[in-house]
């Protein structure tokens, strides 16, 4: 239903499309972490007001077109605009001295709302839900003609899009930084601003700014809005009453796995590692890189000489990474 209301497909002959321009899809079934419900009516509560329970999870289907297919994979904008540390911090030291409310926001099906400006006729053989919602007949499939779920230019359509829509409300790009917007006033005064991570959104600003906010929400529903106290791509933000900001990785550092070494491995330290072990040490050096880069800066000397031992890494090397 979400690829119909916000009209990314539409149904089109087999033969109008090159056969090479055709991918195929598939279903992505997730449990996604909800931190609360509400229940209706309250044991508790007199007044009858919805009672939050504890987090839970739910099922979650996206249906996503295997990008990887398209013939000009190799060709196409890749790109997946991300506000830098600099701005995140700008925006948030902003608000600490405007005395401004600290926010997030994330952007329902952002990626089904980049639309594509090229001449390219992109296909997608749609599954039975699809087909059936649409009566599509046994010679007929359907024309992709916005970004999707696993296209690899989606970011860049939805960024150009989103970009366009903040320059139409009165935002303008930051001359460094293309994916922070600043709203000024007639006196070339900052009114607020807005930092995007593909879909999320950090910003502060004054009444006038929470009105453009409000209007690019009616064009571009948000799937959630926080003020004050959220996490923002694995930060933890945290606003005083003074207006103070804090920010952590107390989370993020608590749910990063230790590498998996056996008993056995554990006695040969000098042994190389195998390329199993191998991928586990990077993919832990880069969880640790993302949190030494932004709130752990005590943590850098050890994890340079972690990334210098990759290429040639031993179970040693393993160990000591598990105790940093």
């Amino acid at each position: 239903p979400i690829w119909l209301a916000t009209e990314t497909v539409t149904r089109i002959l087999r033969h109008q499309v090159p056969q090479e321009n055709v991918m195929r899809c598939r279903w992505i079934l997730t449990w996604k972490d909800v931190d609360s419900v509400n229940t209706p009516g309250s044991t508790t509560v007199s007044n009858n007001a919805a009672q939050k329970v504890p987090a839970r999870q739910v099922p979650k289907a996206r249906l996503v077109v295997l990008g990887f297919e398209d013939p000009m994979v190799d060709q196409i904008p890749r790109d997946s605009p991300t506000m830098s540390k600099l701005s995140r911090v700008l925006i948030m030291q902003h608000a600490a001295s405007m005395h401004w409310d600290i926010h997030s926001f994330d952007i329902k099906t952002a990626f089904l709302g980049g639309t594509e400006e090229s001449s390219r006729v992109l296909g997608m053989e749609p599954p039975p839900e699809m087909r059936e919602k649409l009566r599509l007949k046994q010679n007929e499939i359907v024309r992709l003609l916005k970004g999707a779920y696993g296209r690899v230019d989606a970011p860049f359509l939805w960024f150009r899009e989103l970009k366009q829509s903040l320059e139409q409300l009165g935002f303008c790009s930051a001359p460094f930084d293309p994916c922070t917007f600043v709203l000024r006033d007639q006196h070339q005064r900052t009114e607020g601003l807005i930092g995007i991570h593909v879909d999320d959104g950090l910003c502060c600003g004054s009444p006038r700014f929470h009105q453009k906010l409000a209007e690019l929400e009616k064009k571009y529903p948000f799937g959630s809005k926080k003020s004050r106290d959220f996490t923002f791509t694995g930060l933890k933000i945290t606003q005083k009453e003074d207006y103070a900001i804090w920010v952590n990785q107390e989370q993020y550092v608590k749910d990063i796995h230790p590498i998996t070494i056996s008993n056995e491995r554990k006695i040969t330290p000098n042994e190389s590692v195998n390329e199993t072990e191998r991928q586990g040490l990077r993919a832990l050096v880069g969880s640790l890189q993302y949190a030494a880069t932004n709130t752990r800066p005590d943590l850098c000397s050890r994890l340079g000489y972690l990334q210098s031992h990759i290429n040639k890494a031993k179970i040693s090397t393993l160990l000591e990474a598990n105790k940093i």
